[in-house]
């Protein structure tokens, strides 16, 4: 093989690969997006609670990812118990980042939506930026000062409408909202090296894991299946909630950003709350205001923006 044939076979694989990445990370945001609403209806219809949902979601979702990382690493999933530093990160990672999130998040969708839930949850990354800011005494730049006023002006239409003496969403709402998004701060940034030093799947599968079996005393979910419509509906929006939402969402989100780099990832993982707020109308017949949605476009092209790669300095 020539080199000039070498060259165009190679560009051709990176083409596939770009085009795999991208489709593959679309499907992981569609699937968070899809979640909520599938969340949502088991809520209004068939009887279900968010405790219930995410204490079950949280265990189930951990032991499957559990045993897909067993498939590859085997008794390597148990280092991160020999160290006890990472373990305690680990646990505050699992119960702060992961099972705080996704309880305030459920919670937000189960009081109102989910569109608006994930819209809120999505101000994380303006969050991210300015505690970074904070913490390394670094001025904002300007994008990302213009991500900051974007997420903020979107943050207060959508709770305000543009009235700021009253509130156009319930204070609870607002409240779990962000409060799922200071949550995803805690996912984000508690892990650090970890995830490089035990694997990704490691790591969520076993703050899933031990965070739903933490919740289980609390939110004793055996108590509620009575109050439960156990039906094909109910069972599908559990199993699309747990397998789709959770498992094959992460697990097509990680693969995209393998293939095309975290800042593409995160920049196509933005469809979620279009998705979320999409069916949320389509299914749900939620009719949201113009301001909602000036609310929603704000916030996610703050998003959009802090995901944009910075151009580098000559």
């Amino acid at each position: 093989m020539g080199e000039k044939q070498y060259e165009e076979l190679s560009e051709r694989l990176d083409r596939k690969e770009t085009v795999r990445g991208t489709a593959l990370t679309i499907a992981g945001g569609f699937f968070w997006g899809l979640a909520g609403v599938f969340g949502k209806y088991s809520f209004e219809y068939k009887g279900v609670t968010a405790p219930w949902l995410v204490n079950v979601r949280l265990i189930i979702a951990g032991i499957i990812l559990l045993t897909r990382a067993y498939m590859i690493q085997k008794e390597g999933i148990l280092r991160i118990w020999k160290n006890k530093r990472h373990v305690l990160r680990m646990l505050v990672y699992g119960v702060i980042g992961i099972a705080g999130c996704q309880m305030t998040y459920y919670m937000a969708v189960e009081d109102s939506n989910a569109g608006l839930a994930t819209v809120l949850q999505y101000t994380a990354p303006v969050m991210i930026m300015v505690l970074l800011a904070v913490k390394n005494w670094k001025i904002p730049g300007r994008n990302e000062i213009i991500a900051l006023v974007l997420a903020f002006g979107g943050t207060v239409l959508l709770a305000t409408h543009g009235n700021l003496t009253q509130l156009s969403v319930s204070k609870t709402t607002l409240v779990l909202g962000l409060a799922s998004a200071v949550a995803t701060v805690f996912y984000n940034l508690v892990p650090g090296n970890l995830m490089d030093i035990y694997g990704t799947y490691v790591m969520v599968g076993w703050g899933m894991l031990i965070s739903g079996i933490g919740l289980t005393p609390i939110v004793k979910p055996w108590t509620m299946n009575a109050a439960i419509t156990w039906d094909w509906q109910c069972i599908a929006c559990v199993a699309v909630v747990i397998v789709l939402g959770t498992v094959m969402s992460f697990s097509c989100y990680m693969e995209g950003v393998r293939l095309i780099g975290g800042s593409k990832a995160s920049l196509l993982a933005s469809v979620e709350p279009l998705t979320a707020t999409a069916l949320s109308v389509i299914f749900m017949h939620v009719a949201f205001s113009a301001m909602d949605l000036a609310g929603f476009v704000g916030i996610i092209a703050a998003v959009i923006i802090l995901s944009l790669p910075k151009k580098k300095k000559a």
